[in-house]
């Protein structure tokens, strides 16, 4: 297969249901990574062969999503709940590669891509959202960023509605610096019901392009305002 400077296209994946362009194998390594994201693909292993996506109908947000309900913004301020970014990038990688259950399938995320992120955050370009009780990590997600987009990766929660604070607070935060991408990758319902919608791959890539003109905000990353406040404004949008 061609490198990431001449990838091959592979208009299906061993007879998927849904299509989408496909680069089999590579490496996962920082640059090729990188590189990847700014074509537009992400990397989902399948059947334990690495493969990189970039499907034809892409999940995004757009302000004023996600949205964080009002239950969500109860649980936050009832369990003293604490938001960080940046804090525990490592421990948030783990935590989603370990996640099991309904909707918690973590498995995809191998020792090689957990690895890699992890040294992508040490460069600036993987930051997390973190939720902590007390001195405990209860939820977070975690993503690259490059230009104005961020790519969601994965989240996973140890207490109810903590993966949405998580992902309420990073949008706000996000938009409050001027993101204008915020990319969820693949359609499921549980992003759809934070008001996730699907685009186009061409409409994807072309969003992509004019974000990635912009410089990228390396990390790490810091909250400014209280979460509270950052959610209650991005919501008056």
């Amino acid at each position: 297969m061609d490198g990431p400077e001449n990838p091959a296209p592979f208009p299906w994946l061993l007879g998927s249901d849904e299509p989408a362009e496909v680069w089999l194998d590579g490496v996962m390594e920082p640059a090729w990574v990188i590189e990847a994201y700014r074509r537009g693909f992400f990397p989902w292993p399948v059947d334990e062969r690495l493969a990189w996506w970039c499907p034809h109908e892409r999940l995004v947000f757009d302000p004023p999503a996600p949205r964080l309900s009002r239950s969500a913004l109860r649980s936050m301020r009832r369990q003293g709940w604490r938001v960080t970014l940046d804090q525990a990038t490592p421990q948030v990688i783990a935590a989603c590669r370990d996640a099991r259950g309904p909707g918690r399938d973590g498995t995809w995320i191998t020792p090689d891509i957990a690895a890699t992120y992890a040294h992508l955050a040490g460069q600036g370009l993987v930051h997390s959202c973190e939720v902590w009780e007390g001195e405990t990590l209860v939820g977070g997600i975690y993503g690259l960023s490059l230009g104005r987009a961020f790519f969601g990766e994965s989240m996973f929660h140890d207490r109810t509605d903590a993966s949405k604070v998580a992902v309420g607070v990073l949008a706000a935060w996000l938009d409050h610096q001027g993101f204008d991408l915020f990319d969820g990758q693949v359609e499921n319902e549980h992003l759809i019901s934070l008001g996730g919608s699907l685009v186009s791959r061409d409409a994807y890539l072309a969003r992509l392009e004019r974000s990635l003109e912009a410089p990228t905000v390396l990390g790490p990353w810091g909250l400014e305002l209280e979460p509270a406040d950052l959610v209650q404004r991005f919501r008056a949008r």
